[in-house]
């Protein structure tokens, strides 16, 4: 019982490698630091931030040019959102994981 116990303690005391979850919201937010200043001046909702992020990835991942990659990823961030009459972006419907993993993937 105490060897069980012993086990227990080390695995809570030894430093754990990040979780996938964690891992993700850690390259989602240095991809939105390093986004386009065009972007950061749209006041974009986080959502649309990441798929703009995700899509500009995947097409520089392509080998597509640095203006082909940003016209990709704002038509991507069009198709799942609009700027309201307001200057705020919406999404047009549910904003859901499927997209998101279908851009970061650059596929299905």
């Amino acid at each position: 019982m105490s060897e069980n116990k012993e086990l227990t303690e080390e695995a809570t005391t030894t430093d754990a490698a990040p979780s996938p979850q964690q891992t993700t919201s850690q390259t989602t937010s240095q991809n939105q630091q390093n986004l386009p200043e065009e972007i950061k001046r749209e006041n974009l909702p986080s959502e649309a931030q990441q798929v703009y992020a995700a899509a500009l990835k995947a097409a520089k991942s392509d080998g597509i040019s640095e203006e082909g990659a940003r016209q990709i990823a704002w038509n991507s961030l069009r198709e799942m959102f609009e700027k309201g009459s307001d200057g705020k972006w919406y999404a047009k419907g549910e904003v859901t994981a499927q997209h998101y993993k279908a851009v970061t993937s650059g596929g299905n």
